[in-house]
């Protein structure tokens, strides 16, 4: 049988075939039962675990929680993501303050719109039965990638933004095109933009893709349509991001936002390289990830090639290459290769999604009884089955597992700052980003630059050397190598090895001689 006949038979048959969204009660729960057992197993965050000790997620949590205390992000605590991001973690704190169970929460939500999103692109393609199948494996491959690192990335949180981009903007070129697209699909895209905006904004690329076709479209409909439908998309934008402005603007940290947040991020974070340097390192890098995710990169590289390969409109291939392409120039670019910058990428993984389940649907065709309830609800159960199976067998993070409380270095510090006798005891995390000391012991920083930054400002270690030399915390974490003028006013109480990520550790708290 001819594989490329076959497939545009496939789309033939269904060329007609406009499938309403999935809107009844159980499928959403069967998106939310799917989200909640695949972030059981994939993240840190989840209760299975003792601690998201990724320091990252640490330094969210610190920032956000610090936020319902009065302090203000980049003016009064240095850090690089969005507003947004440093929200949803504040958000997270006061659901449980010294855990990670409220990230989870956050978590659980945040996939479970993104599987909602799955199941709506499925459906454009294919009946109802094989979309709630298909829809956990796509999970699984999602979150149990090397992208997805410990938990709670801003690329995670990101992940719904994506994914319901992508349904809009395929579900106006393949059922509404060459209608103008609506101002509401348009109001919500930008929407959706200037939630990425305002939490990583090098994944804006994707955003900025989706509204070049927008236009690319006007301009073969009605030129004349371009400049409002561009309006509309930033008008949404601008909405997104208007709580933030008046939030800057009433703390009077305006300034600190835009130069923390945007300028450090491109003009300092950034490597200095040749534009075609740039581009070399970026293919360089984009492939280094495909082999780091395997399932993942064959999925989405076999996706993407059956889309362009499949019987469908000029414009909904070229859509599909510009999402795709854009998303990783603007990731990529600046030359920074972090595992888990790719997971937005692995949204594409819907395209082998929907490859494969056309191809099921022609194949099975006969035996397809949407009526059948019982046989999609076992199907459904099978599916969401091996899904976990799927997640706790590939996933980085299930051999953390095994750890508990008395096996981390992190736990034994907690308990003697606890047990100190210290009301309200102050922290400064020194070496290193938030190792998570903040967290557990529920303290909120009294330093600006709370923990040590990889951003090459000299800011940095002023400030940290003058708490140091001043004797200004009560505590001072230490990993690996000593500050200048420790033992002036601290002395070692405790220390302890650490083997993370292939690395040998040595953490160190001292403490203010009284």
């Amino acid at each position: 049988m001819d594989l490329h006949i076959t497939y545009h038979t496939i789309m033939d048959n269904n060329s007609d075939k406009i499938v309403s969204p999935i809107r009844t009660a159980g499928a959403y729960f069967f998106c939310m039962l799917t989200a909640f057992i695949i972030m059981l197993i994939c993240t840190r965050s989840s209760p299975l675990y003792v601690f998201n000790n990724w320091d990252d997620s640490n330094s969210y949590f610190t920032v956000g929680k610090s936020i319902f205390k009065g302090l203000v992000p980049y003016r009064d605590l240095f850090d690089q993501k969005g507003m947004m991001l440093y929200t949803l973690y504040g958000i997270a704190s006061l659901l449980s303050y010294k855990s990670f169970l409220g990230v989870f929460v956050i978590e659980t939500i945040a996939a479970a719109l993104t599987c909602i999103a799955v199941l709506r692109i499925y459906d454009l393609y294919m009946r109802t039965g094989i979309s709630l199948f298909l829809m956990p494996f796509t999970a699984a491959f999602i979150y149990s990638t090397r992208s997805f690192w410990w938990g709670g990335s801003a690329e995670e949180m990101m992940m719904p933004l994506f994914m319901w981009g992508m349904y809009l903007s395929i579900r106006y070129f393949k059922t509404e095109y060459p209608k103008p697209v609506s101002d509401r699909t348009l109001i919500i895209g930008g929407i959706l933009a200037g939630c990425v905006l305002n939490i990583k904004f090098n994944s804006l690329g994707f955003f900025f893709a989706w509204m070049v076709m927008i236009l690319i479209a006007d301009l073969t409909i009605d030129p004349k349509s371009c400049i409002r439908h561009g309006c509309i998309f930033l008008l949404g934008m601008f909405i997104a991001t208007i709580p933030w402005i008046i939030y800057f603007a009433i703390n009077g940290a305006i300034y600190d936002w835009i130069h923390v947040y945007i300028y450090l991020n491109v003009f300092v974070y950034s490597e200095k390289l040749p534009l075609a340097q740039r581009f070399y390192n970026m293919l360089k890098i984009v492939y280094s990830h495909m082999l780091s995710n395997p399932y993942c990169g064959v999925l989405a590289g076999f996706g993407g090639a059956s889309f362009i390969v499949m019987k469908s409109r000029w414009i909904e291939k070229l859509n599909i290459i510009m999402l795709s392409c854009c998303t990783a120039l603007v990731i990529f670019i600046g030359g920074v290769e972090l595992q888990y910058y790719s997971l937005p990428l692995w949204s594409f993984v819907v395209l082998g999604g929907v490859a494969l389940g056309r191809i099921a649907e022609y194949l099975i065709r006969s035996q397809l009884h949407e009526k059948r309830m019982y046989v999609r609800l076992f199907a459904g159960l099978c599916s969401l089955f091996l899904a976990g199976i799927i997640s706790y067998m590939t996933s980085m993070n299930t051999f953390f597992m095994k750890y508990d409380k008395d096996d981390m270095w992190l736990y034994h510090f907690t308990d003697i700052i606890e047990n100190s006798g210290i009301e309200n005891p102050t922290l400064i995390n020194m070496g290193c980003f938030d190792a998570g000391l903040y967290t557990t012991c529920g303290i909120v920083p009294t330093c600006r630059f709370f923990q040590t930054q990889t951003i090459k400002i000299s800011d940095v270690g002023d400030v940290q050397g003058d708490f140091i030399r001043n004797g200004r915390t009560d505590f001072v974490l230490i990993r690996d190598n000593m500050p200048e003028h420790i033992d002036d006013h601290y002395e070692l109480i405790t220390s302890e090895e650490w083997e993370q990520s292939g690395y040998d550790l040595t953490y160190y708290l001292y403490r203010k001689v009284r």
